[in-house]
């Protein structure tokens, strides 16, 4: 088959290598990509412009930042295939995306982009899910159908990604009344594992958090519209910003 990657990050061009390696034709559009993105692209085929990679692919994976979603759905606007969006986003904004591409089938992604098998999980749901799931028979990608995606991602996001976002915080109360020292020794004592999750969430945040202030707002949403409370992760979402 003949897959459109739109846009290859580290997670999207991980993804096409995986697709790419199971024997498909993965192609992207370089226009207006950095020579980052020209690198991790290396493997597939380059056709040069999104309305290109539209006319060419038999279906489409977006894997790009949440806040970025939509504009991505509406660059390809017209395609007539299946598209996946495999974004970290609300149920509420996968499904304003399928107003913009009918034929969605709605993705999450969990764990790293995927290098070693059994790292990573695609999530799919929606008419088509099943199909897309077998691109990846042999793949380093283990790919599941479930009921809804997104909201998958969301909740599993919510704990990963929030406990990292009150780590950080509560570290900084900790600085600021100057008892930093006296919680690590504590820690120590009774929490051992928190000294290398707060280690970990600060590497996340210097080279991530931009991207997951838009993830953690997503959850939010996603929160609210379930008739829970939404702050905790609204708050998250500020931890990351600063």
């Amino acid at each position: 088959m003949i897959i459109g990657l739109l846009h290859p990050g580290a997670m999207g061009a991980a993804i096409g290598d995986a697709l790419h390696a199971a024997g498909h034709d993965v192609i992207w559009a370089s226009e207006g990509r950095s020579a980052a993105t020209h690198q991790r692209a290396r493997a597939l085929r380059n056709v040069g412009t999104v309305d290109a990679l539209s006319s060419t692919a038999e279906l489409i994976f977006s894997i790009c930042p949440p806040h970025a979603a939509a504009d991505v759905a509406r660059a390809a606007a017209g395609f007539s295939g299946i598209y996946v969006d495999a974004n970290a986003i609300s149920p509420a904004r996968s499904r304003a995306i399928a107003a913009l591409q009918p034929r969605l089938v709605d993705g999450g992604i969990i764990g790293p982009p995927p290098r070693a098998a059994g790292e990573t999980r695609l999530y799919l749901s929606g008419a088509g899910a099943l199909g897309v799931a077998e691109l990846f028979e042999g793949s380093l990608v283990d790919a599941r159908v479930v009921p809804d995606a997104s909201a998958l991602k969301m909740v599993y996001a919510a704990w990963s990604k929030g406990t990292a976002a009150l780590l950080l915080s509560l570290h900084r109360v900790a600085e600021h009344y100057e008892v930093a020292r006296a919680l690590e020794d504590e820690w120590r004592l009774s929490q051992p594992q928190l000294l290398g999750r707060l280690a970990s969430a600060e590497r996340s945040a210097a080279a991530k958090g931009w991207r997951w202030v838009g993830e953690l707002e997503e959850i939010a949403d996603t929160f609210g519209a379930a008739g829970e409370p939404e702050g905790f992760h609204r708050a998250a979402a500020e931890v990351f910003r600063t």
